[in-house]
């Protein structure tokens, strides 16, 4: 399939890709921080949290369901070759006390999450995200969770935390 047929497709799916030509200025801005652009990303909102998950987590959010979920993969370079991805997803609740009790079941290593969008959107092979490069913080009703994986190059296990970190602070789309 050729690049128009994966952007149909994309589009068709819900997904919204966009070249590192598109972003805005403030986009690139935290990331400059850390020595690093936007190369490309992905972003979409879904309402089945359920479908997207998986684990405990998905155990979770069947008794205690989000109202909206909004995902983002988004691919980072600097200028020594380290290609950085980064998954990111916006889960929010009716309730503040539902969204903690998420985060409590999220926050632990092993008990699923949600599913990170695919990096055949970005024109990729598919990244395993492992959560050992991960952070979240719950902003009222939202749990926002990230995860980063060195995709090309060398990047410390600090370094791709110290990315999350900025991650969580992302702007949702």
């Amino acid at each position: 399939m050729g690049v128009g047929g994966v952007v149909t497709a994309a589009a068709l799916a819900g997904a919204v890709a966009v070249g590192a030509s598109g972003l805005g200025p403030h986009d690139d801005g935290a990331w400059r921080g850390l020595g690093l652009r936007v190369v490309d990303r992905v972003t979409r909102a879904d309402g089945d949290c359920v479908a997207n998950s998986f684990g405990q987590v998905r155990e979770l959010l069947t008794t205690a369901p989000c109202t909206s979920l909004s995902r983002l993969l988004v691919t980072l370079a600097d200028d020594k070759g380290t290609v950085v991805a980064v998954s990111v997803a916006w889960v929010e609740f009716a309730e503040r006390d539902t969204a903690g009790a998420f985060k409590r079941v999220e926050d632990v290593h092993g008990t699923g999450d949600i599913t990170p969008l695919s990096a055949r959107l970005l024109l990729r092979d598919e990244i395993t995200f492992t959560a050992h490069h991960y952070d979240s913080e719950l902003l009222g009703t939202t749990v926002v969770v990230a995860e980063a994986e060195a995709v090309e190059g060398a990047a410390t296990p600090e370094f791709l935390h110290r990315v999350t970190e900025v991650a969580v602070l992302t702007p949702r789309p």
